[in-house]
């Protein structure tokens, strides 16, 4: 069992093959968000978007590492996502400020993830008006950890 930095390989950038894969299943997501706001002219910076996914994926590995092999799940990718969106402001577009957009996609990915993941749990999000807003106003003003976003992803699933 590796327990020295030196032990553990490099991490490597993700191949082309699956960022593309990673890309198309975001587009969709993003294709369903312009379709919900009417917003059409957003710009996707995608070299942002691969840094993100290259995020997710060492977080990937990290759970791996530091959590006994456990795997991070949809639930905790799909926060890691919004995470990301809302630092790093992978889209951009002419109608909107860039946090605007990003922390509106980020919601946008926080609910369509919650149920998904709660469908295939056979179980229901527990989200109202008045918390949507909240979570908005967070992704907008607030410090909000990746930690913190995966705790709030979970517990909105009852």
């Amino acid at each position: 069992m590796a327990n020295k930095p030196e032990e553990f390989p490099v991490f490597t950038k993700l191949d082309n093959n699956m960022a593309r894969e990673l890309l198309e299943k975001l587009n969709i997501y993003i294709n369903n968000f312009i379709q919900s706001t009417g917003i059409t002219d957003i710009i996707v910076h995608e070299d942002t978007l691969l840094e993100i996914f290259d995020r997710i994926e060492k977080r990937r590995v990290y759970f791996h590492i530091f959590y006994n092999r456990c795997k991070m799940g949809e639930l905790n990718e799909g926060a890691l996502m919004c995470f990301w969106i809302i630092k790093l402001h992978p889209f951009s577009c002419k109608k909107l400020p860039p946090d605007i957009l990003n922390s509106k996609i980020a919601l946008f990915l926080f609910n369509r993830v919650l149920c998904l993941v709660a469908a295939k749990m056979q179980k229901k999000v527990n989200i109202t008006e008045h918390i949507v807003k909240d979570i908005y106003y967070s992704f907008r003003f607030r410090d909000v950890s990746k930690e913190s976003l995966m705790l709030l992803a979970g517990s909105l699933i009852q």
